[in-house]
């Protein structure tokens, strides 16, 4: 690998690592505590865990998809609405179900940046969020969203 990449992996797992240990860390009463979030719904923390393991997914489909010239998101992408059904759409897995989900994800983020020449990571495409990255930024993208989640939950549950 490349000096890049491998700084890049560094960082994914160190995000990683921290994140998992965060949410490792609460209870059964603190996934059920309500928290912030960005569209002022009613989350709870479960729901920020679910609205994770939907969203890693997917931001490691716009990665593939802008690698191979396609467009990453279709022009009315409505990311609000995206992350409210997609927690919906979890509303009945267990934590233990989301946390392998979050793993699974992971192992796959890590397996597309090993695999994915260097140039590759300089090719650009629209975020989600409405921004143009190119796919090294998609992939620091995808981490500090999960550790700024994580760190979020602790500050909210006093962890």
């Amino acid at each position: 690998m490349s000096d890049r990449k491998d700084k890049l992996r560094e960082t994914i797992l160190a995000d990683h690592a921290a994140s998992m240990a965060v949410f490792r860390s609460l209870s059964e009463a603190d996934w059920q505590a309500s928290v912030p979030s960005e569209e002022d719904a009613p989350w709870t923390a479960r729901d920020v865990l679910a609205h994770l393991a939907a969203s890693e997914g997917g931001q490691l489909g716009q990665i593939t998809r802008c690698v191979a010239g396609g467009v990453t998101v279709p022009d009315d992408f409505d990311l609000a609405r995206f992350n409210r059904r997609s927690v919906q759409k979890q509303a009945d897995k267990p934590v233990a179900a989301l946390l392998e989900q979050i793993e699974r994800d992971h192992a796959e983020v890590l397996k597309t940046l090993d695999a994915l020449p260097e140039a590759e990571l300089d090719k650009t495409g629209r975020h989600a969020r409405g921004d143009v990255l190119n796919v090294e930024q998609f992939f620091h993208r995808i981490t500090e969203h999960r550790r700024q989640h994580a760190q979020e939950l602790q500050r909210a549950l006093g962890r």
